[in-house]
C-alpha cells in the first residue's frame, strides 16, 4: 500500500511540473531588444518618425504622449488600404514598422483626421506632413530615450502591452462630445487661416540613401556611438569611437551639418567620409542602402 501510494504521488508530482512547464508563459524575443530610430525635429518642436504600415509607406508619424492611442490620418489609411469598419472605432492594422528596425504587430488604430493633424497641415507649420499620432498604445510598449543632442532616439521593447483605451458610448454612436466637436473645429479653422494668409512650403520628400551611423554630438566634433548592424557603416569598416570629421567634400562637427550633407544621399550613391581613430585620419567609402 506504501508503495502504491509513494507512486501515485510521485506521479503527481511528475504531473504537476509537467503542467507547470506547459502553463509557463512564453517570453516574447523582442522584450530587452534597443534600436536606435531616427527622428526628425519639425519647424514647430515636434518629434517625427517614419513608419510603414503593413510594408505600405513611409509616412511621417508624430510622436504624441499626451495621445491615447494610435491615429492614422484619412489619406494615409486609403494608400495603405485600411477601411475602418463603420460599427467599430478601431481598425486593425497587421503591422508597423518604424525606421530604425523597431516593430509592432496586430495594433489597432484610429482612421480620423484629428485636429492636430488637420490644423499644422493647413498651415504647414511643420514643414512636412504629418500623416499620423503615435499614442499611448503604440509608445508604452517601448522605454524610450531622447537625447536631443543625438541624431536618433533608442526604443527598447518591453514586456507590456497597453489596453486599449475607454471609448465612451457617445463615441461608439458616432456622436463625439461637445468638447471634442469644438476642439475638431480647429481643423477648418486653420484651413480658413491657411487661405488667408498663405501655407508654408512642404519641404520636397525624396528616396533618401540609408549610410546607418548613429552619431552623438560632443565636444570637439561628431562621435560614432555605434554604426548599425549590416548597414553600408559597419560593411565599410566604421567602428564606434571613430570620430567623422568629413562627409563627401563638406567638413562636419556638428548633427545639423551632417544631416544636410546627407540630405541628397540616394539609394546607391557612392559616400566618402572620413574619420579620426586613435589619432589616424581614416577614408572610407560607404555604398548607401535604401532607406525610409
Amino acid at each position: 500500500m506504501t508503495r502504491r501510494l509513494t507512486w501515485l504521488v510521485g506521479l503527481g508530482l511528475m504531473a504537476a511540473a509537467v503542467g507547470l512547464a506547459v502553463d509557463a508563459p512564453k517570453v516574447d524575443p523582442e522584450v530587452g531588444r534597443s534600436y536606435r530610430v531616427p527622428y526628425r525635429m519639425t519647424d514647430t518642436n515636434h518629434f517625427l518618425v517614419r513608419v510603414r504600415i503593413d510594408g505600405k509607406g513611409p509616412f511621417n508619424f508624430l510622436v504624441d504622449t499626451g495621445a491615447p492611442a494610435l491615429f492614422v490620418g484619412a489619406e494615409a489609411a486609403r494608400k495603405v488600404g485600411l477601411k475602418p469598419d463603420p460599427d467599430e472605432y478601431f481598425t486593425p492594422i497587421g503591422r508597423l514598422d518604424f525606421e530604425g528596425g523597431a516593430s509592432l504587430t496586430g495594433m489597432k488604430a484610429r482612421v480620423e483626421d484629428v485636429f492636430q493633424m488637420v490644423g499644422m497641415n493647413a498651415l504647414g507649420l511643420p514643414g512636412a506632413s504629418i500623416d499620423g499620432i503615435l499614442g499611448f498604445t503604440a509608445l508604452a510598449r517601448f522605454k524610450i530615450e531622447l537625447d536631443p543632442t543625438k541624431d536618433r532616439m533608442t526604443w527598447t521593447r518591453l514586456d507590456y502591452n497597453p489596453k486599449d483605451p475607454f471609448i465612451p458610448r457617445a463615441a461608439l454612436k458616432k456622436q463625439q462630445p461637445a468638447e471634442m466637436q469644438a476642439m475638431n473645429a480647429l481643423g477648418p479653422i486653420a484651413r480658413f487661416a491657411a487661405a488667408v494668409l498663405g501655407k508654408q512650403p512642404e519641404e520636397q520628400l525624396h528616396p533618401q540613401g540609408f549610410l546607418g551611423i548613429g552619431l552623438a554630438e560632443e565636444a570637439g566634433g561628431l562621435k560614432v556611438v555605434e554604426p548599425l548592424a549590416d548597414s553600408p557603416a559597419s560593411g565599410a569598416g566604421l567602428k564606434a569611437g571613430d570620430r567623422l570629421v568629413k562627409v563627401g567634400d563638406k567638413p562636419v562637427s556638428t548633427l545639423k551639418g551632417a544631416r544636410e550633407a546627407v540630405s541628397e544621399v540616394r539609394p546607391g550613391d557612392k559616400v566618402a567620409v572620413s574619420v579620426v581613430r586613435d589619432g589616424k585620419a581614416i577614408d572610407l567609402t560607404l555604398t548607401a542602402g535604401e532607406g525610409f
